[in-house]
């Protein structure tokens, strides 16, 4: 029961930040900093599941170099929304890699998924990500906001 009300003020509050984030100076207190300019990953698989459903996507990630992700999509009441989680890692170099945990919540209207995580980067990097899944095209569009 703790853990399902922890995750709830977590969700409330990554959902305000997203809002917030993209409101821009609309009377917003809050204005969040992209990280990077948007990118463009492409899925390479969707695992469907009775309460939880995967998906799998990479792409050139602006300062994270080449990056491979996979998001882990938890169905609530409503199979349309529910928690996310997962984690990704960049490769720049041989010896450059990141790597990053996420936890955030998702929803989906007609054929587009939203996700929003908070993600810490294993360089110190924690960012609210706004993630469009479009499944008819099969491509993710990642907005990186700097929360630290």
């Amino acid at each position: 029961m703790i853990i399902k009300t922890i995750r709830t003020i977590i969700g409330a509050t990554i959902l305000m930040l997203s809002h917030a984030a993209v409101a821009g100076d609309h009377g917003s207190a809050l204005h969040l900093e992209e990280r990077q300019p948007a990118a463009i990953m492409n899925v390479t698989s969707v695992n469907l599941g009775a309460d939880a459903s995967s998906i799998t996507a990479e792409g050139k990630m602006g300062n994270y170099g080449k990056v491979y992700v996979t998001y882990k999509l938890n169905y609530g009441p409503s199979a349309t929304a529910g928690s996310s989680s997962g984690l990704g890692r960049g490769v720049i170099d041989a010896d450059t890699v990141f790597s990053g945990t996420f936890n955030g919540r998702w929803s989906r209207e007609g054929s587009t998924l939203t996700l929003r995580n908070v993600v810490d980067v294993d360089n110190g990097d924690k960012n609210l990500d706004i993630i469009t899944f479009d499944t008819r095209e099969d491509t993710l569009t990642v907005r990186a906001y700097i929360l630290k």
